[in-house]
């Protein structure tokens, strides 16, 4: 789902599209927000972008690890692990997964949220509020990959076009690309036409 921002493959949304970190300094108060972004980019915005939106739609790419930052019950057992030269990308999974299945209580939103390391190697993020606010009633996480950017929204592999106001893609160049727009059928030719 990749969002040039030179290209801008959103130029048909009706509403207003903030890529990088234009997020930052926006008011989302009433707006019905779409996120684009993958996983350790999801977990930078949400909870700024959650605070004062309506509701959000986080079309999440590939779910990265994500570990707390502050002071929680893993908190001394993180940082030790972070500043010990032996501790490598096993030892922060771990931690991470433990930290996943104790601050998501939906066991399917912790599959969502889960990466799958069997292809590829996943970063590993910190964030305090970002399953906190995943787990918001306003907030809703989609797994679905998305289709194209319509007039109106996001529609998603499923052929539900998500209605949103404002379109957050913090990190354009991690996202996957769109598929091309699917082009009108040839008009096929009748028998008296292929003879002339």
């Amino acid at each position: 789902m990749q969002i040039d921002p030179a290209m801008d493959v959103a130029a048909g949304f009706l509403g207003e599209v903030l890529y990088g970190d234009a997020w930052r300094d926006h008011d989302f108060s009433g707006q019905r927000v779409a996120v684009l972004a993958t996983g350790r980019d999801a977990a930078r915005v949400l909870a700024d972008v959650a605070w004062t939106a309506r509701t959000v739609k986080v079309f999440l790419d590939d779910p990265d690890w994500v570990l707390p930052a502050l002071p929680g019950p893993l908190s001394g057992v993180v940082h030790a692990a972070t500043w010990v030269p032996v501790a490598g990308p096993l030892t922060h999974r771990l931690l991470a997964r433990a930290h996943l299945r104790l601050a998501v209580k939906d066991p399917w939103i912790r599959r969502l949220l889960t990466p799958d390391d069997r292809f590829t190697r996943h970063a590993t993020t910190t964030s305090d509020l970002y399953y906190a606010a995943l787990q918001d009633p306003h907030c809703k996480l989609i797994r679905w990959p998305v289709y194209a950017i319509t007039a109106e929204g996001v529609r998603t592999a499923e052929g539900i076009e998500h209605q949103v106001d404002c379109i957050v893609v913090p990190a354009p160049e991690r996202l996957r690309p769109l598929p091309a727009p699917a082009r009108a059928p040839r008009p096929t030719r009748s028998r008296e036409d292929r003879s002339a």
